[in-house]
């Protein structure tokens, strides 16, 4: 009998993966560079040679993506690297509410990551910042159970671009 038992189990074990398997996909999942790892690591440290960008400059920036979020606007503020950008966007407009509105709470803190040579569209030489951005956010809407917040903190990277002094 714990032999039939036995060699069921086995065959539905089996069989269960092998279905399993046909779900699957295997997507790469982008990692950032050597020197943005590094100074990942360094968690709040700063790295040698880099020079922060300044806070009413990033603050700046993450209120006016707060305020654009929601909106047609949000997708100019995703960059050309994010992936599946458009899935966002689609997401967003499925499943959070139209009226859904996303306040800034605070700014926790803000560290540029890595710096490095780069060109602008019209080719001329600036320098690429990566900020660490962390920050704490509420979701608000209306449902059918009345008011509702729902609070978060999120991770934001964000470039920057500025002409070498």
């Amino acid at each position: 009998m714990t032999r039939i038992a036995g060699a069921l189990l086995i065959g539905l074990l089996a069989s269960g993966s092998a279905a399993a398997q046909t779900f699957r996909s295997f997507q790469a999942i982008p990692v950032p560079d050597a020197a943005t790892r590094q100074a990942i690591l360094l968690r709040g440290g700063v790295a040698a040679g880099i020079r922060q960008v300044p806070r009413d400059v990033v603050e700046e920036a993450v209120h006016r993506i707060y305020a654009s979020y929601n909106t047609p606007d949000f997708r100019q503020y995703l960059s050309e690297r994010f992936y599946d950008p458009e899935r966002l966007v689609e997401a967003i407009a499925e499943k959070v509410p139209r009226e859904a509105v996303l306040r800034l709470i605070s700014i926790n803190s803000i560290q540029t990551v890595s710096q490095q040579p780069a060109k602008d569209e019209a080719g001329r030489e600036t320098i690429e910042s990566l900020v660490l951005v962390v920050v704490r956010a509420q979701m608000e809407f209306s449902s059918a159970q009345g008011f509702q917040r729902r609070e978060g903190e999120s991770e934001l990277v964000l470039r920057f671009r500025e002409s070498p002094r």
